[in-house]
């Protein structure tokens, strides 16, 4: 990003982590919407165990070209080795943020992705603090960036980690307040598809609060960063039964249940981060949470196949293409040098996700 506001830490490519003085203290509005929040889990918690349940397995009867996605983002420097990697990737499926706070700059924004006219694209629409305080310039800002970018998409990913104060939303009621001035657009952009929830890690509470609700908005797609490198390997468990594959079970029985989505199931962000790579990755140091490029391969390889092989799952972007700390392509030495991520990627559009992961 050009304009990089001062919360930005342009090495991650997230906000900072907020210091807890920063925080926003917690008032009526958070209590009212931890309510909502429990009350919608509580009506909600009889169906979803049951689609849980009786959820099946069935592999996606969708191309590698299809279903495996990569995030890009505008570089001036490595604009033709990019274009050459994706290329060489053989990856059709790209995503590309557009900050709502850099609207100043979209003629940037649209130049890069007119180098890729052959690709399909998502754009995901980024939220900030003010974005939340304002949501009659957030509308306008969104309004802009599907103005200047329509004739390239119509699928547009509305807000990032909405799960996450740093991001700017202090509960999920204001990220459906985004979701919900989004809508309001419809009118003027007809055949939009719109991706929500946006909820980062697995955090179930929150995903069907933004899923089930009465809000005036809908989606078309169940937008979900399914992050599980805190666990190690996609096959580690959280509360002792939560795997990659059964967190997708739950997400798809969400997904299908839901009120304001259709049944489309999409993980926009995934990676594992990569061991000692700070600043790039905040958690580099942690072994527990970090891998070594080989491993990061390999994770990558069962992620993809595991995803394919439930059925569940529409397509999944790997975040993102370069970035030495959880990308696949490292460039801090001036070049760029391809990890066996990779080439990891490469052998899945290259037809291994109709393999079974070898453990």
């Amino acid at each position: 990003m050009k304009n990089q506001p001062e919360w930005w830490d342009p090495y991650s490519c997230q906000p900072y982590t907020m210091k807890s003085e920063e925080k926003p203290r917690s008032g009526m509005g958070n209590v009212w919407e931890y309510t909502k929040v429990a009350v919608s889990n509580l009506v909600g918690l009889p169906a979803i165990t049951y689609q849980t349940l009786a959820l099946q397995k069935q592999p996606a009867n969708l191309p590698a070209s299809e279903f495996v996605g990569l995030s890009i983002a505008p570089d001036e420097e490595y604009k033709s080795a990019l274009i050459e990697m994706v290329d060489e990737l053989g990856v059709k499926q790209l995503l590309m943020r557009i900050p709502s706070w850099d609207v100043n700059d979209l003629d940037r924004y649209v130049a890069f992705l007119e180098l890729f006219p052959r690709n399909e694209f998502v754009i995901n629409i980024l939220q900030s603090r003010d974005s939340v305080n304002n949501l009659n310039e957030w509308q306008q800002q969104v309004a802009k960036i599907i103005r200047a970018t329509q004739h390239i998409t119509k699928t547009y990913w509305i807000g990032n980690a909405v799960n996450r104060t740093k991001w700017g939303c202090v509960h999920s009621g204001q990220a459906l307040d985004l979701q919900v001035a989004v809508e309001e657009l419809r009118g003027e952009f007809p055949g939009l598809k719109l991706l929500g929830s946006s909820i980062i890690d697995f955090e179930p509470l929150l995903s069907w609060r933004t899923l089930w609700n009465f809000r005036k908005f809908q989606i078309e797609g169940n937008a979900a960063l399914l992050y599980v490198n805190r666990r190690h390997s996609p096959y580690g468990t959280q509360y002792g039964v939560f795997d990659l594959e059964n967190k997708l079970r739950l997400a798809k029985a969400m997904t299908k249940l839901s009120n304001r989505c259709d049944d489309s199931l999409w993980i926009t962000e995934t990676n594992w981060p990569l061991l000692d790579t700070k600043p790039y990755t905040p958690n580099s140091g942690n072994p527990t949470r970090t891998v070594d490029e080989e491993t990061q391969a390999k994770y990558l390889k069962w992620y993809y196949q595991i995803a394919w092989q439930t059925g569940w799952v529409d397509r999944v972007y790997w975040w993102q293409l370069i970035n030495p700390g959880y990308g696949l392509v490292d460039h801090r030495q001036g070049s760029l040098r391809k990890m066996p991520s990779y080439y990891a990627f490469k052998d899945i559009i290259g037809g291994e996700l109709s393999l079974v992961p070898d453990r």
